[in-house]
Formats: structure tokens, C-alpha cells, sequence
């Protein structure tokens, strides 16, 4: 049977964003709001998991600020296996932390699997693996974690601007992955690379048709050997 995790996109959009829950006006950018980035890193997580053979819940799937305590209903209801929570952080530091429930066995080695994971990505401060009694993490009946993924207003606003970058939003939901994936002892399957053949081309020197290749290594080479002459690469 599949384990069933809950995530859990922090805040929300609708009908008017979290207060407070957004960066400065970033020249050039505007103000980015933190569901912004949190349900963009639950998306790309959520196929990551499925990949994985989890099953997962969305525990507020739309963009409606959903409150806590139907958040963790839901978890709990459903009886998932764990609980996802994913943040940015405010207060002008910067860096990476993660969150469990002070006491929990469970929680501490999924925040702590899912940290060193997440701190193999860009560079960042590592802030560490810490305890509190968010709602989240207290109320909920399985391991628990939350994560703080950068901060909304840290100085020269260098990690603020991550937060609408897809690749950086894809790599936190990788790694967050792989750290839930080490909690399970589940394989991580990376995505099937899409492979698109280079076409066929034709290497002529000085005039004359030389080879017709598709391997980029190949066609390379020959013009390697014939540099100085007059060299012409074209769709065959």
C-alpha cells in the first residue's frame, strides 16, 4: 500500500492574500506574496511524490486561505502518513530551517532527513533544525514538518527574488522529495529524461560531402581534422 503524504502550501491567495505574508517592492519585480512560491513547490512536489509511488493530499487546494484547523482536519481524516508544510520566512535573515514538534521522534527525523536534503541546493545559510508548536506540527497525528525555504525580505532581497524562479521552486520540491523519500526507505526515481534526436547532417569540405551524422561527437571530429579549409555543416 502507498504511503499517503499531506501537503500543505502555507497561507493563501483568496480572497484577499495572508497579511503580511509578502516581500517588499522589489524594483523591477513588485511585491511577490509567500503562496506564491509555497503552492508552486506543493505542485512540483506533488508529481515528485506520485513519480515515487506515493499517494498524496492537498490539504488546501485552491488558493483560498484555508485555516489551520481544516488543513490538519483533512490530514488527519485521511489518516496520512505525513504532513508537508511548505513556507518562506520573514524578518530580514536569511538561510534555511526547518520545523518539527518538540518531542516527536517521528517529526525530528523527517525534519532533519528533509533538511539535509534541502541544503544541497543552492547556497544558502544553514539555520538548522529546530522545534515549535505551530499549529501544524502540534495538532496533526502524524510526523510532521515544516519548512522554511528562504526568507521574503533578507538583505539586498537576493533570496526574495527565488521565490518566482521555477527552477529554484522545482529544486526545492526535488530535494523535499528526496528527504521524504529517505523517511520511507522509497527509492527516488528521477524524472524520464526527454531525449529529442539531433537530425542527421552534412559535413562537406571544400565542396565535397565528407559524412552524414547525427552524433554531435562525430560531426565535431571531422571538422576538428579539417580546420583551416573551408568547412559547411547543413540539414542533409
Amino acid at each position: 500500500m502507498a504511503y499517503l503524504v499531506a501537503l500543505d502550501d502555507g497561507h493563501g491567495l483568496s480572497p484577499t492574500p495572508t497579511p503580511g505574508k509578502r516581500t517588499p517592492n522589489i524594483p523591477g519585480i513588485g511585491v511577490i506574496y509567500e503562496n506564491q512560491f509555497n503552492r508552486a513547490v506543493v505542485n512540483f512536489l506533488n508529481v515528485e511524490l506520485k513519480r515515487c509511488g506515493f499517494g498524496t493530499i492537498l490539504v488546501a487546494p485552491t488558493d483560498v486561505d484555508t485555516p489551520l484547523a481544516q488543513r490538519v482536519s483533512v490530514a488527519n481524516r485521511n489518516r496520512a502518513d505525513a504532513y508537508v508544510a511548505v513556507h518562506y520566512n520573514a524578518g530580514g535573515g536569511s538561510g534555511i530551517e526547518t520545523y518539527h514538534f518538540p518531542g516527536s521522534t517521528k517529526g525530528q527525523r523527517l525534519a532533519r532527513l528533509v533538511h539535509a536534503q534541502v541544503i544541497k541546493g543552492t547556497p544558502q545559510k544553514d539555520r538548522g533544525v529546530k522545534t515549535a508548536n505551530f499549529y501544524v506540527l502540534q495538532k496533526t497525528v502524524m510526523p510532521a514538518t515544516l519548512i522554511e525555504f528562504g526568507f521574503m525580505d533578507d538583505p539586498g532581497l537576493i533570496e526574495a527574488k527565488r521565490m518566482i524562479d521555477p527552477l529554484f521552486q522545482k529544486e526545492c520540491a526535488v530535494e523535499t522529495a528526496k528527504g521524504i523519500c529517505q523517511y520511507f526507505g522509497v527509492s527516488y526515481i528521477p524524472p524520464t529524461p526527454i531525449t529529442i534526436p539531433f537530425p542527421f547532417q552534412r559535413v562537406e569540405v571544400d565542396g565535397e560531402v565528407l559524412f552524414d551524422s547525427q552524433v554531435v561527437d562525430t560531426i565535431l571530429e571531422g571538422v576538428r581534422k579539417h580546420l583551416g579549409k573551408v568547412i559547411t555543416i547543413k540539414p542533409r
